[in-house]
């Protein structure tokens, strides 16, 4: 007896009850246990989507095995607002307010977590301007919104005041005032210079309009206060620049050493004039001895490079006051004493001498430095410059001939003079000469001392410092004499710039008098005359530093409050900058924050000014979690710092994302709410996003669908395998059977949950809906080959379970390997759904081929006992005994049907056989060529769909047209086609200079190719580290600490002077960019400046030196890094990062030195890990995506550049590249997998046919040869892989022209077809080959085969299509497109051509080696078959 028949032989007697029962308990526990773990759904796109092989996984993998996951990244909100009217224009008054308003709710969202509340603030990335200045600065946030001066709620008080502080007062103002002054002392004629190279420059910008007419300069370019800029935007090269930088750093440094030496020596001749115990006066004592306490805590204090270069800056500004305002002085004055009213007033006054009508230039000048030098007033501490007050603080207008107020400290002395004084040069020398002889002592009361130490400006203002003060700032009115007609010239005259922040502010308190002096200064140069800024009020939006194009210094942001909308729209007009006016930035991508404008992108300007916008995004930058944690530990926190762990960040973090999404798009779909359309988007980075929200929503949302097809599917099957023989009825077991199925699919899910294949969208809208249907299908030919068994015996049973055995096991081994063929695709969706469908195909036979027979037993059990169906407890009043006969009868005897009856069905005998197989010649051969000419027409249209195909999936695609993130979707691919990317390096030899240039031009040719947005190349890392290392570096322009410089020049590794961070130039060989020339000649902007290397005219004077060249020279030269050690390497880029804050994504010890001041900061001092393994380009963004194919194009373009690179690896990351590198090789997937699972269907068929056969013949007289059987064998397998062709070529092609894309769902949808076709063609072949011996026809032997096949293939197909269809009632237009579309074509295809096609093709095989049944009698359709032929 083979193994079959024990089996069977078994499950039919007294052990059938572990057949029952071990298998559905088993089953239950993978239920429990995997249906209750947490986190089942897959709701990580990345983990569905992103191929886990190739060159770029690996890429990936290697930077993730470095820690640089998304941890160290960035998750950013991407928020559109759209005009509700199609087309029509966004940038008007009404709207945009409306988008203002918006923006400001949203920037207002706030969760909650532990009782704690967390704002924006806590998790938005980039607000602080520097140490200490956290949740002091505005968040980092890019929207078109920054055109306009509207755009300034965004900033509060404390940021307005960290603005003015550390970036208008410490980086924009301080370097520039102290090199005005070496620019007009030491660089041109007006000082004096023997090398007046700045001389043109001054005269330009201070010209009356005539030179620059003749010198062909545009108009405005005379504005002096543009000398401002040009001190720092001059290129290095330029002689004036060169001038100024190397005359400031030696006076500053000479200036410190006289600084240093006036009071080191003047405290130790003051201490020596105490030891010689000469004073006898004690008040004298007492005021030197006081004398000598100042001048020592100056000494050891307060003459620091930084107290030096501060002092150089005031003394600075008092000239500059003069030199800047004596213009408007001289107007003002003429137009005062204009008035002869007030010339007669003054002259009763003061007398004619004192009431000129006029003054000269040289008098103005002289008029605003002795206001400057005045006593310091509190009444308009910035006062009036005008000298008609009386000499005391507070004098009446018209009482004196002084100005009122002043700075308090008199620096109209000569410089240095103390400095001769002393004679610090030569002090402690033999030659030492001091004014009162060496042999003498200083008199500090003496008319000498006092005119020349006392005068001199440096000990004036350092003294200042030590010497107490009471006063304050006050907007209080301007004292006059108090009759009629002056009022209102002293309200003219009144200028009110004292702020809150001028402390003391309106009441008095003690200070320095330098302090009050410097309250003086500051606000001249926030007054109108110079900056006009006022601190705390104004912010980047209503003052402009100049910096990005069409912006002057001193000017604002336009507003579009009370404007037209062409006006708004022609402002608009311009370069898009962030706060920084481009310095740290550069101009903002406007194609991924403008769209449906006219003109388009790229194309507008002042000249072609826009006509309308429809779209504009704002782009939100927020923490991961991991910095989150840190980032709430600040001491600055509003609310106070907190400790949460990475978990507690992950939760905030993903709350954050959805409350803030919710409140952005709040009634978006509501037409009556506003003229804009708020939509938007958050990644996945750091925490789940939109996608993430809503996969999981799509996921899970398949429950009712499933329930609904499996409930149908049950009552479908019981309807078709009813009998009104209540007897024969197998409505029961059929229950049973679809129950059996089901707990073995959700058994199966359960158990790929327990080894960690979460449930995926693929999973959750196919597997339902078709491995249920696989199951039932073989369920039906257990029943049915039952059904057609003559009894109820155990031999029935067990020739029933023979005959279904193998065909089932083909199916499923068949089914089996597809899907293990899939799980070489490399992506999850396709490879985790396999695994998935795998277990399930695997569970699913062991339940119907080792669980369900054991209960279709028991039925046969209770028709033998003539028990009643579903009321199995019940008998039959129409059974005539014949049921009592003992089913265990081994012998074959027992009662049973009846051999008279003819097993059949309506189906067959009604519809099919007339059709299909009738004995109408006419009718058969029509049908039949009906048959051929669907089969080839549905080849045909396939073959043309194919070729019609499209590629990939959009966001658009997935998200349900009532989320408002599929209308940001469609409009992002319509009008903002763009996506942020970034190109990364592994492991090179970053010292070596081809690598070094080859690297460069890698980031040129990627910002350079078609769809990449254009980027400086000093924005790349090394660029930026060689530029800091060469003559150009400007790092020493604003240091933090005078006393150290910051370029690479200055910085010695191990302490070797000669051995500086510098770097070489070489030949431009790879043809890099080379940096942009600015003509001062040209009017246009240009917002970029290209390139980091250089023309030879554009180089340094000592690079041309050492390159023994001329600047005439046609080439153009490089920095490199010239081969540094690794421990060099290491310790100048540390250098780097620590002055610069450059980052380049380089992986650092965690060694950062925390700041004491406040927790949650560090200082930029972590080790950077040498040799480098990793390092990134800045942010870049891709635009013009407006397809699938553009977006292919994008990853070809730049992969030509970086991974197909001869020489030098590079790869690029971004969502493009995560979610639409499969779309390269989307069509090599579907032809591998498609192609190997037809193969491996040949294969499998080809192999267990012959076995089968052969096996089956061993014991048969009329055996076949083994040759025979093989031939046959191959030739049903080749029907098999035939039709599975057959049915994959139409699927495709039809799918395509329903409009569903190739992608990894539609793929897996496509090869579904090789099972279901396999599922019909092997049952047929099958049968087919196994015919009795004695039917030769193959008409007949068609018959023999499908009488019993079209029932169970037929209810195959409609529990199938009963599960597909019901993904048409998804809400999800996606799981519409890409699911049911391809799967219901597959359920009619296959069927198709699994039913009709395929034994109308056999129809005609009357092949001698096809027919390798067995001699068979007793058959009713035998004798029939024998008798059409015998009639034949």
């Amino acid at each position: 007896m083979g193994a079959k028949s024990r089996l069977y032989k078994l499950m039919s007697g007294k052990w059938s009850w572990p057949f029952l029962f071990i298998l559905p308990a088993l089953w239950v526990v993978f239920v429990s246990l995997g249906w209750t773990k947490e986190d089942i759904v897959e709701e990580r796109v990345s983990e569905i989507w992103i191929a886990t092989d190739g060159d770029y996984y690996e890429d990936k993998e290697y930077k993730d095995s470095l820690g640089m996951d998304d941890s160290t990244g960035a998750s950013t909100f991407l928020g559109m607002a759209l005009s509700r009217e199609e087309g029509t224009n966004l940038f008007t008054e009404k709207r945009l307010e409306e988008i203002r308003a918006r923006m400001e709710l949203a920037e207002g969202t706030t969760v909650e977590h532990k009782g704690i509340t967390y704002t924006w603030d806590d998790v938005c990335l980039g607000n602080n301007a520097g140490l200490n200045t956290a949740y002091k600065f505005p968040c980092v946030r890019l929207s078109p919104m920054d055109l306009f001066q509207e755009a300034r709620w965004y900033f509060d008080e404390d940021d307005r005041l960290t603005w003015y502080n550390e970036l208008i007062k410490k980086r924009l103002v301080l370097p520039r005032v102290g090199r005005f002054g070496t620019m007009t002392q030491s660089c041109s004629s007006q000082g004096g210079s023997e090398t007046p190279v700045c001389d043109l420059l001054l005269a330009l910008r201070t010209d009356n309009g005539t030179l620059i007419e003749q010198l062909g300069y545009p108009k405005g370019y005379n504005n002096t206060l543009l000398l401002f800029d040009d001190i720092g935007s001059l290129e290095m090269n330029h002689p004036c620049k060169k001038c100024i930088e190397e005359n400031f750093e030696a006076s500053m440094e000479q200036l410190t050493q006289a600084v240093k030496g006036i009071f080191g020596v003047m405290a130790a001749e003051l201490q020596r004039l105490i030891v010689a115990n000469v004073i006898t006066d004690e008040t004298e004592l007492n005021a030197v001895s006081l004398l000598l306490q100042k001048v020592g805590i100056i000494y050891n204090m307060k003459t620091s490079r930084a107290d030096v270069e501060d002092f150089n800056h005031y003394y600075v500004l008092r000239g500059l006051y003069a030199e800047l305002g004596y213009g408007s002085y001289m107007r003002n004055y003429e137009l005062i004493m204009s008035n002869p009213d007030f010339v007669d007033a003054c002259t009763l006054f003061l007398g004619s001498d004192n009431c000129p009508t006029s003054v000269t230039e040289a008098e103005a000048r002289q008029k605003l430095l002795k206001h400057a030098d005045n006593t310091f007033s509190s009444v308009n501490t910035a006062g009036s410059p005008f000298p008609f007050w009386k000499t005391d603080k507070l004098g009446d207008f018209l009482k004196g001939a002084n100005p009122l107020s002043g700075s308090g400290i008199d620096m109209s002395g000569d410089l240095l003079s103390a400095f001769a004084y002393f004679d610090v040069p030569r002090y402690g020398r033999d030659d030492w000469s001091p004014v009162y002889g060496a042999s003498g002592y200083p008199d500090i009361n003496s008319a000498t001392f006092k005119s020349i130490v006392e005068s001199d400006p440096i000990f004036a203002w350092f003294m200042a410092g030590q010497t107490e003060a009471t006063s304050h700032c006050f907007n209080g009115p301007l004292p006059g004499p108090g009759f009629p007609g002056f009022e209102l010239f002293l309200v003219s005259v009144q200028q009110n710039w004292c702020t809150k922040y001028d402390t003391p502010y309106e009441t008095s308190e003690t200070r320095t008098q330098q302090h009050f002096a410097k309250m003086f200064y500051d606000l001249l140069t926030a007054s109108d005359g110079l900056l006009g800024i006022e601190v705390g009020v104004d912010d980047p939006y209503t003052w402009t530093t100049g910096q990005g194009c069409g912006y002057s210094l001193g000017g604002s942001r336009n507003p579009y409050t009370n404007f037209s909308d062409e006006s708004i729209l022609y402002n608009a007009s311009r370069e898009l900058y962030f706060i920084d006016e481009g310095v740290n930035l550069g101009a903002l991508d406007r194609n991924l924050l403008i769209g449906g404008s006219n003109p388009a992108v790229g194309e507008y300007d002042f000249e072609n000014p826009l006509k309308k916008v429809h779209v504009m995004q704002s782009l939100y930058v927020a923490l991961t979690p991991q910095r989150l944690v840190e980032k709430v530990k600040n001491c600055n926190r509003p609310s106070g710092p907190v400790n949460i762990t990475e978990d507690d960040a992950n939760e905030i973090l993903m709350k954050w994302k959805e409350e803030f999404t919710d409140v952005w798009s709040k009634d978006w779909d509501n037409d009556n709410v506003g003229e804009v359309k708020f939509v938007g988007f958050f990644d996945s980075v750091g925490a789940s996003g939109t996608t993430e929200f809503l996969l999981e929503e799509i996921t899970l949302s398949n429950g009712r669908l499933t329930t609904i097809s499996i409930v149908v599917i049950a009552l479908v099957s019981a309807l078709f395998l009813v009998s009104f023989d209540v007897i024969e009825s197998r409505v029961l077991i059929t229950l049973f059977g679809v129950g059996l199925v089901v707990l073995s699919f959700f058994a199966a899910l359960g158990f790929g949950l327990m080894i960690g294949i979460k449930i995926n969208v693929n999973i959750a809208w196919t597997l339902p809906f078709v491995i249920i249907g696989l199951g039932v299908d073989d369920m039906y030919i257990v029943l049915l080959s039952l059904k057609e068994r003559t009894g109820y015996t155990r031999v029935d049973f067990i020739s029933a379970m023979k005959e279904v055995i193998i065909p089932v096991t083909m199916t499923s081994l068949v089914n089996a390997s597809m899907f293990a063929i899939m799980c070489l695709v490399n992506i999850p969706a396709v490879y985790k759904t396999a695994q998935m469908a795998l277990i399930s195909v695997v569970f699913l036979y062991l339940t119907i081929l080792f669980c369900f027979p054991a209960y279709c037993w028991l039925d046969l059990k209770r028709q033998a006992a003539g028990r009643m169906d579903v009321l199995i407890c019940l008998k039959s009043k129409n059974d005539d005994g014949n049921g009592d006969g003992d089913s265990n009868d081994d012998d074959g005897e027992g009662k049973g049907k009846g051999d008279d009856e003819k097993p059949g069905s309506f189906l067959y005998a009604k519809i099919y056989h007339p059709l299909v197989l009738g004995d109408n010649d006419c009718v058969r051969y029509i049908v039949h060529a009906i048959v051929w000419i669907g089969a080839i027409a549905l080849l045909a249209v396939g073959i043309y769909g194919i070729t019609s195909r499209e590629v990939g999936l959009g966001l658009e695609d997935f998200f349900p047209k009532d989320n408002q993130a599929h209308t940001w979707a469609t409009v992002r691919t319509k009008e903002l086609a763009s996506w942020p990317i970034k190109i990364n390096w592994g492991e090179l030899d970053y010292t070596d200079p081809d690598t070094q240039m080859q690297m460069i031009q890698q980031f040129e040719d990627i910002v350079e190719s078609p769809h990449v947005s254009h980027t400086d190349t000093d924005f790349l890392w090394l660029a930026d580290f060689q530029i800091w290392g060469s003559t150009h570096c400007t790092a020493n322009f604003d240091r933090d600490d005078a006393e150290i410089k910051e370029c690479g020049a200055d910085q010695m590794f191990q302490g070797d002077e000669n051995d500086l961070c510098t770097v070489d130039w070489v030949v431009n060989k790879y043809d890099l960019k080379v940096k942009r020339n600015k003509d001062p000649k040209d009017e246009v902007c240009y917002p970029f400046d290209e390139g980091i290397c250089r023309s030879s005219s554009m180089m340094h004077s000592k690079d041309l030196d050492i390159l023994n060249i001329t600047e005439e020279d046609d080439r153009s030269w490089c920095p490199v890094i010239p081969q540094w050690s690794d421990e060099k390497l290491q310790y100048c880029l540390g250098r780097w990062r620590y002055f610069t804050g450059g980052s380049g994504g380089l992986i650092l010890e965690d060694d950062a030195t925390p700041n004491d001041e406040c927790a949650g900061e560090e200082y930029r001092d972590a080790t950077v890990v040498v040799p480098i393994k990793y390092s990134e380009g800045p942010g870049l963004f891709s635009y013009g995506l407006t397809s699938h194919s553009e977006t292919v194009d994008l990853i070809d373009e730049t992969r030509e550049i970086c991974d197909e690179h001869a020489t030098l690896h590079c790869w690029m990351t971004g969502i493009p590249y995560d979610y639409w590198e499969q779309y390269l090789y989307v069509d090599e997937i579907l032809v591998f997998i498609a192609g190997v699972s037809v193969a491996v269907g040949f294969g499998v068929a080809a192999i267990f046919l012959f076995s089968q056969l052969k096996y089956e013949q061993r014991r048969d007289q009329n055996s076949h040869s083994t040759g025979k059987i093989l031939v046959g064998s191959l030739a049903g397998a080749f029907l098999i892989a035939m039709t599975c062709v057959l049915t994959l070529i139409p699927v495709i092609g039809l799918s395509v022209l329903s409009n569903v894309n190739f992608t990894a769902f539609s793929n897996m949808s496509f090869v579904l077809s090789v099972g279901f076709a396999v599922e019909y063609s092997v049952h047929v072949v099958h049968r087919f080959l196994e015919a009795p011996l004695q039917i030769k026809n193959s008409k007949n032997r068609v018959e023999h085969t499908m009488s019993f096949l079209i029932l169970p293939l037929t209810l195959s197909f409609i529990s199938s299509t009963i599960g597909v269809v019901c993904l048409a009632f998804t809400e999800f237009e996606f799981n519409r497109t890409f699911f049911f579309r391809p799967l219901i074509i597959v359920m009619f295809t296959t069927y198709y051509y699994g039913c009709l096609f395929l034994p109308v093709l056999l129809s005609s095989f009357n092949w001698g080696f096809m027919n390798l049944g067995k001699t068979t009698r007793g058959s009713i359709l035998v004798k029939e078959a024998l008798q059409d032929e015998n009639d034949s």
